[in-house]
C-alpha cells in the first residue's frame, strides 16, 4: 500500500529544519534541549509524523523560538 505524506507537514518539517540550521545545530542539539527524541524530531523534519499540540510546544522550546514563529507560514489548509 502506497502512502502520501501530507504537504503541510512536510512544509512544517522543513519550517523546523530551517530554523534549526539557522542556529547552527544538530538534532541531537535540539533533542539535548528538550524531552524530544532524535527519531521524533527526524520524523518531524521528514514530514512523517503527525503530532500533538506539547509536542508543539516541546520543539519550540527545544529551538528557543515561540510556536507562533514556527506556525507563521502559508500552507494550504
Amino acid at each position: 500500500m502506497i502512502q502520501f505524506k501530507d504537504q503541510r507537514l512536510v512544509q512544517f518539517g522543513q519550517r523546523v529544519r530551517t530554523y534549526r540550521e539557522e542556529k547552527g545545530w544538530t538534532v541531537n542539539d535540539v533533542a539535548a534541549r528538550g524531552y524530544l527524541s532524535k527519531t521524533d524530531l527526524m520524523a518531524i523534519e521528514s514530514g512523517s509524523r503527525n503530532f500533538g499540540f506539547t509536542t508543539l510546544l516541546e520543539l519550540s522550546k527545544s529551538l528557543s523560538i515561540t510556536p507562533s514563529q514556527l506556525l507563521d507560514f502559508e500552507f494550504d489548509i
